[in-house]
């Protein structure tokens, strides 16, 4: 982690996102729990908190849940009646404390809860399919006390994760009570494959144009966009065939992509791809002063693979970003 640490301070960044899982290692009832040996405990995320701060980064900490099925599978599968949503609340909210707690005591800048995970859980509750949830109808108040009670515990800076969709869904009313918005930016940029730069440009400029701007104005909350694309062919497509799908034209979990999962042959790995669409967004990005910052997600620290995921480390991409970190924060002409 310090070598990792060092190439991020490298390419001129000022923020690392640490997202710490816990395991959900029962679905009846919702058990929410560390597990030994495949998430991280305490000790091990104070000192990489450390040794970021070392290297002069702002840190933010992003607790996210693993599942022990697809993650839509895994709502949909489970009851959902009240007695089962009382302790995913319950549970839940053990989550979210424990991270406050960690961030309060090693001076973390902001803790990061939300996610595009989460829907089922959030008023009004709908499942991937469009069905309801089920999600208790107190469930605004619930979400309330619980980012009120986080607050209690952490004094630095409460943000909310949310997935960018170019409808971009009505933003939950209890969001005023969170400083800024992360949006989980990865939609697609072109409809097919080797679409040039500018093409690329284009997309992102529109989406963030006609649905970021009017959604930043509406919840007058600053706007960090968190990108994610992988270095593989059609990757701005954000829509790669799955070879396992049931359903054919199903898209890929590009989660799958990243290490230790093996490759998957039927896709071609394709790095300049990647550093294109991240040269795009930072040039839409650039020109647009109401957004307040980019970051790279899916960063692979242990090496720098020259694998399909979305990882930058050691990949073309990183380049961009060496480039344009500096200048966005006034380090370089």
């Amino acid at each position: 982690m310090p070598v990792a640490l060092k190439e991020i301070q490298s390419l001129g960044a000022n923020w690392v996102v640490f997202a710490p899982p816990w395991t959900y290692t029962r679905q009846v009832p919702p058990l929410l729990e560390p597990v030994t040996g495949r998430n991280p405990f305490w000790a091990d995320l104070a000192g990489d908190i450390q040794r970021a701060r070392s290297f002069n980064l702002n840190v933010a900490i992003y607790p996210t849940p693993q599942f022990i099925l697809p993650v839509d599978q895994w709502w949909s599968s489970a009851p959902r009646d009240f007695a089962w949503w009382i302790v995913w609340f319950e549970t839940y909210r053990k989550f979210a404390l424990h991270h406050a707690d960690l961030a309060q005591s090693q001076g973390a800048q902001s803790l990061i809860l939300g996610g595009d995970w989460v829907a089922p859980a959030l008023p009004p509750g709908l499942l991937v399919d469009g069905s309801p949830s089920g999600v208790p109808a107190d469930a605004e108040t619930r979400w309330r006390e619980l980012l009120s009670d986080v607050k209690n515990r952490f004094s630095g800076e409460l943000v909310w994760a949310l997935p960018f969709t170019p409808e971009m869904a009505a933003t939950p009313p209890f969001l005023d009570q969170v400083d800024w918005i992360y949006l989980l930016w990865s939609p697609p940029l072109t409809d097919g494959a080797d679409a040039p730069e500018q093409d690329l440009h284009a997309r992102a400029a529109a989406y963030l144009d006609e649905q970021v701007k009017s959604y930043q104005e509406s919840t007058e909350k600053p706007v960090v966009l968190g990108i994610s694309y992988p270095s593989v062919d059609a990757g701005a497509t954000a829509c790669l065939p799955d070879p396992l799908a049931a359903v054919e034209g199903d898209c890929l979990d590009v989660g799958l992509l990243a290490r230790p999962n093996a490759d998957i042959p039927t896709l071609t790995l394709d790095l300049d791809e990647q550093a294109q669409i991240y040269s795009a967004l930072l040039v839409a990005i650039n020109e647009r002063d109401w957004i307040s910052g980019f970051i790279s997600r899916g960063y692979y620290p242990p090496a720098g693979l020259q694998d399909k995921s979305t990882s930058v480390h050691g990949k073309p991409a990183g380049d961009v970003l060496f480039y344009w970190y500096p200048r966005m924060l006034g380090a370089a002409p």
